[in-house]
C-alpha cells in the first residue's frame, strides 16, 4: 500500500478475472464520486467498487463523516484493482464497540459453561476492544464467581474510554472488600 499522502492511501492488487476495477473501501458512509474527465462514472456511498478502464485516469472526490473533502487521481490498471482508503483525521482514536458488537460478545461469554472460559474470550476480546464503563460492568455482571469478576478488572480497565466514570464499576461488587479490591486495581 502507497503511503497516505493528503489523507488517501492506494493500492493496487490484481483481479482474479482479469478485469480493471475501482474501488472506494473506507471510511464506510463516505459520500464517493469518480469521474472520468468531466463525466461522472458513479456516486454512491463507501465502500463500492466499479469496473474501470486501463490507462484511463479517474478524478474521485469523497465527503467524508466528519464533513472533510477529500479528492485524488488514479489511473486504471490492466487486471488490477486499484483500492482508494481516504482517512478521515475528524475521526480519531479509538471508539467502544458498537452496540450490534457488544451483543455478539455477550452471547459469546454467555454461552461458556465455565468462569475461565468466560474470562478467556474476555481477554481476547480486550486485546483488539475498547469498551465503555457500562459495557464493562455489564461484562464483570456476566462472570459468575465474585473471585473471577475480579480477574476481569484488570483485563478491562487499560480498555475503558472514559475512565473518568470507572468509579461506577464498584457498584458491581457487593462486598466490601472487593470494592477495595477494585479500586486499588483502578489505580494501579
Amino acid at each position: 500500500m502507497l503511503p497516505a499522502d493528503d489523507g488517501v492511501a492506494l493500492e493496487y492488487r490484481p483481479q482474479a478475472d482479469g478485469r480493471t476495477m475501482l474501488e472506494v473501501r473506507k471510511p464506510d458512509g463516505a459520500s464517493v464520486q469518480i469521474f472520468d474527465g468531466p463525466k461522472l462514472v458513479d456516486q454512491q456511498s463507501a465502500p463500492l467498487s466499479i469496473e474501470a478502464q486501463a490507462d484511463h485516469w479517474y478524478r474521485v472526490t469523497a465527503h467524508l463523516p466528519s464533513g472533510a473533502l477529500r479528492e485524488t487521481k488514479v489511473q486504471g490498471q490492466a487486471g488490477q484493482v486499484a483500492s482508494l482508503t481516504f482517512i478521515d483525521a475528524g475521526v480519531r482514536g479509538p471508539v467502544t464497540l458498537t452496540h450490534e458488537e457488544f451483543h455478539r460478545l455477550l452471547t459469546a461469554i454467555d454461552i461458556e459453561p465455565g468462569d475461565k472460559a468466560k474470562l478467556s474470550i474476555l481477554e481476547t476480546a480486550a486485546r483488539r476492544a475498547y469498551f465503555s464503563t457500562a459495557q464493562a460492568g455489564a461484562l464483570i455482571d456476566h462472570v459468575v464467581y465474585r473471585e473471577n469478576k475480579l480477574l476481569a478488572v484488570p483485563l478491562l480497565k487499560d480498555r475503558i474510554l472514559d475512565k473518568q466514570n470507572a468509579y461506577l464499576l464498584y457498584q458491581h461488587f457487593t462486598y466490601r472488600e472487593d470494592k477495595a479490591r477494585v479500586q486499588e486495581l483502578l489505580e494501579h
